[in-house]
């Protein structure tokens, strides 16, 4: 059992460093490709919310790899914001984007998460 924390750092750090890569990415893609129309393409065709997939990644991470008080607090506030957010935000594109949102969450259909959530 003493190889569990050498395990959590190295799983928590590649979790934290992936999250960090997809902010980024989603930051570059964003910004370069956002002209207020519906973005369904690049990250976006693997889940509705690509940004909140990274911050998740890094708080998921971080808390695995160094279990301190405040990482584990970030992961509970990212976790009660993400659960409240994300539905209000998706309510809030179907209203811009009406029927072309609602055709989006059926192809894409996870929020998060590829395959799971």
């Amino acid at each position: 059992m003493a190889s569990l924390p050498i395990v959590a750092k190295v799983v928590g750090g590649l979790l934290s460093v992936t999250g960090a890569a997809i902010c980024i990415y989603w930051y570059v893609f964003w910004s370069r490709n956002y002209e207020g129309e519906l973005i369904t393409h690049g990250p976006y065709a693997y889940v509705r919310h690509p940004f909140y997939s990274g911050f998740l990644s890094v708080a998921i991470g971080l808390a695995l790899a160094l279990p301190l008080y405040e990482t584990r607090l970030l992961l509970v506030f990212t976790l009660a914001v993400m659960v409240v957010y994300v539905p209000k935000e998706e309510e809030a594109l179907i209203r811009q984007y009406k029927k072309r949102y609602l055709d989006y969450m059926e192809t894409v259909r996870h929020r998060l998460i590829p395959g799971v959530y």
